[in-house]
């Protein structure tokens, strides 16, 4: 789904009446000092970014003239309760673009939203500058192609019924599935060696085993350093004393 395609905004309540949006406020801030174009605006996006980058639907969307050349930048989004529910992974993604549209700075990730009440403050966000020679994927050319299972973590067989699932997007997203919730997170892939940021998941209780299994599959995705794609179709991720063995689906 496009940009384009975001839900249409219900105007806020009246004194006394049921508010009929979530209002989310925040500001973006970024490290470098640089003075902001004139006529440069904010974008903000809020999804049900369950399923992950490549299948998000994205609920509401706002462009606006900033109107101040310097951090932090506040902004205001309001998403229709109508296509709020209880159970999905919703996230707002920010965007800070020059007068034609070119991209400044941008979340490096979906910063994960609570809607559970009517205002929600979400306070400062970091965007992160853009690069023009970022240097991609190289090392791993299918990194992209499909889903990929984990059959392995550290050195025990996971039972593919409820193997933990990675997926990769060109764009540096990684989300899929502990064995019990879902997750989203960023990642950065020079050569073999691999970064995985800040993951955010969501909190569904599940039996004791999924949830045992969930704990380990997080804390070793968080100390991944090195990928490498062996023989048989095997992904193998490590570092830190950690092992994931993944085959792509």
């Amino acid at each position: 789904m496009s940009l384009s395609a975001f839900a249409t905004i219900q105007p806020a309540a009246e004194s006394g009446e049921v508010a009929m949006v979530e209002r989310i406020t925040g500001t973006l801030s970024y490290r470098e000092r640089i003075a902001l174009p004139p006529e440069a605006q904010v974008e903000i996006v809020v999804s049900d970014i369950t399923l992950g980058r490549n299948q998000e639907l994205i609920l509401s969307r706002t462009m606006n003239t900033i109107g101040q050349a310097s951090p932090p930048i506040p902004f205001s989004i309001d998403v229709s309760k109508l296509n709020l529910s209880d159970g999905p992974l919703y996230g707002l993604r920010a965007f800070i673009r020059e007068p034609d549209g070119t991209i400044l700075f941008r979340t490096s990730e979906p910063f994960l939203l609570d809607l559970r009440s009517d205002t929600v403050d979400i306070g400062d966000i970091r965007v992160s500058m853009t690069s023009p020679d970022d240097p991609g994927l190289a090392g791993i050319s299918d990194l992209q192609d499909g889903e990929w299972h984990v059959t392995q973590i550290g050195g025990d067989v996971v039972a593919q019924i409820s193997a933990p699932t990675m997926t990769f997007t060109a764009d540096g997203r990684l989300y899929g599935s502990t064995s019990c919730n879902r997750f989203s997170s960023s990642y950065g892939l020079d050569g073999n060696s691999l970064e995985v940021g800040n993951v955010a998941a969501t909190k569904r209780a599940c039996e004791a085993g999924l949830m045992q299994q969930e704990r380990r599959f997080l804390d070793a995705l968080s100390l991944i350093e090195n990928a490498s794609l062996e023989a048989g179709g095997f992904l193998v991720l490590s570092g830190n004393g950690q092992r994931l063995v993944a085959v792509r689906n």
